[in-house]
Parts: structure tokens; sequence; C-alpha cells
């Protein structure tokens, strides 16, 4: 199935002050995944792009940490996917963007809720475009007992995704998401 046409959307106020958002997504058997505030700067077309600024606090599994970059953050609430763009490389491999796959966005009050399911399709300075968490998918559909509907769905947003990646299509379109001052940033579009 071909992807989605793009929505039309206006151009994107990086500097707004938006409105403060809670992302707080889960894991599929409820426990914490990522807990943090960005600002919410618009809604179109079932798209919410959300600002979410370098030294913002993050609750995760992991523990305590901090945004590395600000990041552009589109959520989509009929898209099994959504899509963070890093305003800088981050990490030892230079990430560029990150697409999640998981359940569509639901926006309750100042809160926008979502599932993981582990999957995930990297861009990177590095190492390029690449699938990850395949084996933490694999485990937790076993552990946590995906529904078959939800790995269906969860496959065919990675295959949506990766020819989504061809072309770098919206939206994977980096340089879009971007402030002009970050397309100077190595790879902005994609791979350098």
């Amino acid at each position: 199935m071909p992807p989605p046409e793009p929505p039309e959307l206006p151009p994107l106020d990086h500097d707004a002050p938006g409105t403060p958002i809670r992302i707080l997504s889960t894991k599929y058997d409820g426990s914490l995944h990522y807990d943090y505030w960005g600002r919410l700067i618009d809604q179109h077309d079932g798209v919410i792009r959300v600002v979410t600024d370098e030294g913002t606090v993050t609750r995760s599994y992991r523990g305590e940490g901090m945004m590395r970059s600000t990041m552009t953050q589109l959520f989509f609430t009929d898209r099994w996917y959504n899509v963070f763009h890093n305003y800088t490389p981050v990490g030892r491999l230079g990430m560029r963007w990150y697409a999640n796959i998981g359940t569509p966005a639901r926006l309750e009050g100042d809160t926008l809720h979502w599932i993981d399911l582990d999957l995930d399709l990297m861009d990177t300075r590095d190492r390029g475009l690449f699938v990850d968490d395949e084996d933490e998918f694999a485990e937790h559909r076993e552990a946590m007992q995906y529904p078959p509907e939800i790995v269906q769905r969860a496959e065919a947003a990675l295959d949506e995704l990766l020819q989504l990646s061809r072309g770098f299509r919206f939206p994977l379109d980096r340089k879009n998401h971007l402030p002009p001052e970050a397309h100077g940033a190595q790879g902005a579009q994609g791979p350098a």
C-alpha cells in the first residue's frame, strides 16, 4: 500500500512560545517509556507539532536525563508512528532523526499520550538509515502478549516509513522541520 499523501502544513514557527504540553509514552504493558514537557506549536490535519528544547528534563525507563538537542516532534492521530528531528545530530552515531513505531497520539488536556511498540527507524550521520530494536519488538511481542492486530499495525508502520525514507519524503524530510539556522547542521536533509 502506498504511503499517505503529505498534509498541507503551514511553516513551523520554531520560536513560538506554544502551549506547554506533557509528552507521556508508555510501553504496551503500561510501564513508563518517556515523560517530559515540550511546546505544542500547532495541530493540523492529524499532525501535532511539538518543539522540545535542549536541556529539557526527561524521566524514562532509563532514569532521569536531559534532551541533548532541541527537536521538532511530529505526532500523528492517525498513523502508527511519530518522528523526532534533532536540530543538531546527537550521540555517538550523530542521530539526525528518529521514528518511533507506536500507537496514534491521543491529546487529553495538557498531555499527549502514545504507546511505544519498540521498533524504530533512525537516520544517523555515521551509520545512515537503519531499523533498530527488532530484538526488543520480538521479546515484548511475547512477554507483553501483543495482539495480532498490534503486530500487524507495527510492521505495516515500519514498512510505510521505509517507503517514505526513499527520497526522505514527509515526515522524514528533516530540512522542512528545522529552523533556518539549523539547516547547516551536518546532513540536514538526509545522509551526508
